[in-house]
């Protein structure tokens, strides 16, 4: 299982700035919309300078043309994850897989790997029975989703660590579980919902897992890394 910081930032020098404390502790960053809107490609040029692996956290949702159109310019970029949303279709994201796999052979380039958003941590039962959604629960939502998406070719789908298990039991362990709402034994929950600590999600079987305040909104963040690492592997 694998940390990935989350930049959410209003511009590159914060994150910059962030990084540089962390140091060697994580290799992987997540550059989501604010940062993205606010700092552009050039954040990903300076991640990479860095040696460093990056999740585009876009969640394209859009037409099939349009939304694979993205993921074929987000690659370009050397991106090592981008996703996008489940619910924009079958044929949306059937779009998307062709159009990196033709993308990254044209170029001759490594493909990142495809992932789709299934259900935001944020949300939970209760979005579901207020949008009429009345028969499923979170975690059946979530797995109709992924096996979706697994249908339409993509590497795997972001969800909660608690969805992980039932998500690998029946879709497979090759199928990548990217897990968001991470939190710390004892750490405030924020607007998150679905939320399980680092070493909860290890058991539950997640592969990579992103944490953002817990580590940039530390005095250290080095330290916080640090410590988030050892309880992992305790």
């Amino acid at each position: 299982m694998e940390i990935i910081t989350a930049l959410d930032f209003d511009s590159i020098d914060k994150a910059k700035e962030l990084v540089n404390k962390v140091g060697s502790h994580i290799s992987y960053y997540k550059v989501g919309l604010e940062l993205f809107v606010s700092s552009g490609p050039a954040i990903i040029d300076w991640l990479k300078s860095e040696n460093k692996k990056v999740f585009l956290d876009l969640k394209f949702h859009d037409i099939p043309n349009t939304a694979s159109r993205a993921v074929s310019a987000a690659a370009n970029y050397g991106t090592d994850i981008i996703n996008i949303h489940t619910q924009g279709g079958k044929e949306m994201m059937t779009k998307c897989v062709e159009e990196l796999q033709n993308q990254c052979s044209k170029k001759n380039m490594s493909k990142p790997l495809l992932i789709g958003v299934t259900l935001l941590t944020s949300l939970d039962e209760n979005h579901l029975q207020e949008y009429g959604i009345h028969d499923f629960s979170s975690a059946g939502y979530v797995l109709k989703l992924a096996g979706y998406a697994k249908e339409c070719g993509l590497d795997g789908v972001v969800s909660s660590a608690k969805e992980t298990k039932v998500i690998k039991e029946n879709l497979g362990k090759d199928f990548i579980t990217v897990t968001p709402g991470i939190r710390p034994a004892g750490a405030d929950l924020t607007d998150q919902k679905r939320v399980v600590t680092p070493k909860d999600a290890l058991h539950l079987g997640s592969d990579y897992i992103v944490i953002g305040r817990p580590i940039t909104a530390a005095k250290d963040p080095a330290g916080a890394a640090e410590l988030i690492l050892k309880e992992i592997n305790e």
